[in-house]
């Protein structure tokens, strides 16, 4: 695949960062010069009847707002009935998939692995589309095939009013100050919250590169739920307790013994740096094992085969300090030798790791057989 240099045009990527990124949308034409889709309209049609594509069509009926909304697996049957214009046909993770189209994510290799959801791909008749919304993360809307216009609010909404009674989730209001045409190769960046809608003018398939970040709530019920693991927690003590103002007083010395619980949790860096990194190692929707009637890892590690994770994974690693190693994967964390440091690196590279050409101690190696065996690491 022919991956450009740049996904910016004549913007580096520190600009883009810089003055871009969780900021303002931009676009940029040709941002992928020559553009050839991995799928073809038919083939991407065909993936949704698998079991394990999570597939959704939309199609847009007569009158206001109105909307039905299935889940796959569709069969070919389905799309022969379908009208000519007003529906679209969506698949996530296809980068799970189809190994080319995981290829494309090289266009944002600067960013950190954990931070790139999944590569999510529309095919939409003429009018097709998923009315006016707000994503609450970055995305890469890049045109693959057709022409598809694009409008924006380019003022984030923390609050979204959405129409009520329907099974999509679009705004109650928009008033767009930007109008775009996209064609094949044009990208067009937007941040958290900015309202858009996406319209195609002929048949199109658009990419669509999705990020993830932990949400407060998550990392917060996370950081309970490993405090109440580790005992049953201590009791309030006050031995320095004076009389009292009045029976129904809260007073300031409670609120200091709270204030002091959640101070020794902020305060224990390596501790939290653990939750993180077992929080967002955690798989997703799928896992890719499928080892029962295949090759042994053994035979996978000697065929030149390179070993990363699985795209239902994320795989991660810290330095808590110069001599710890801690590799994150599956939701579960594990001390390795510093020594170790290249493995990894090569592990969690978009490249992946070569058994062939790199020393691993068998300890190290026993660990990627039990990742690769549970789905969480898989040979490319």
């Amino acid at each position: 695949m022919n991956v450009p240099s740049s996904f910016f045009g004549s913007i580096s990527v520190d600009t883009f960062l810089a003055e871009y990124w969780q900021k303002k949308p931009l676009l940029v034409r040709n941002a992928w010069p020559d553009f050839k889709s991995p799928l073809l309209p038919e083939e991407f049609l065909a993936l949704s009847a698998r079991e394990d594509a999570f597939s959704r069509l939309l199609v847009k009926k007569e009158g206001l707002h109105q909307w039905e909304v299935k889940e796959g697996p569709f069969n070919g049957s389905v799309f022969r009935k379908m009208p000519e214009s007003q529906w679209t046909l969506l698949i996530q993770e296809v980068d799970r998939l189809v190994p080319a189209v995981r290829e494309m994510l090289q266009v944002v290799s600067f960013l950190p692995n954990w931070r790139i959801d999944d590569v999510m791909i529309s095919y939409a008749a003429n009018g097709g589309g998923v009315g006016a919304h707000v994503d609450k993360y970055d995305v890469f809307l890049l045109q693959g095939l057709g022409r598809r216009q694009w409008q924006i609010e380019t003022t984030p909404r923390e609050e979204e009013e959405l129409i009520e009674g329907i099974d999509v989730s679009i705004l109650a209001s928009f008033d767009p100050d930007c109008d775009w045409v996209l064609e094949t190769g044009d990208m067009l960046y937007l941040p958290p919250n900015i309202p858009h809608h996406g319209v195609a003018l002929g048949p199109c398939m658009t990419y669509s590169i999705g990020c993830r970040a932990p949400n407060s709530h998550q990392m917060l019920l996370g950081l309970l739920e490993r405090v109440m693991e580790n005992g049953d927690g201590s009791f309030l003590r006050d031995p320095d307790l004076k009389k009292a103002a009045h029976s129904g007083l809260l007073g300031d010395s409670a609120v200091e013994w709270m204030q002091s619980l959640l101070r020794d949790l902020s305060e224990n860096k390596e501790s939290l740096m653990d939750l993180m990194g077992r929080l967002i190692s955690e798989p997703k929707r799928w896992v890719d094992a499928d080892i029962e009637n295949g090759p042994s890892f053994a035979e996978l590690a000697g065929s030149g085969k390179k070993l990363r994770a699985a795209s239902s994974a994320q795989v991660v690693y810290a330095l808590p300090s110069e001599a710890q190693l801690v590799l994150f994967a599956g939701g579960e964390s594990y001390s390795l030798d510093i020594d170790q440091l290249h493995v990894v690196q090569q592990l969690t590279s978009s490249q992946g790791l070569d058994l062939n050409h790199t020393k691993v101690d068998e300890e190290l190696l026993d660990l990627f057989e039990e990742l690769w065996a549970s789905g969480t690491l898989i040979f490319h």
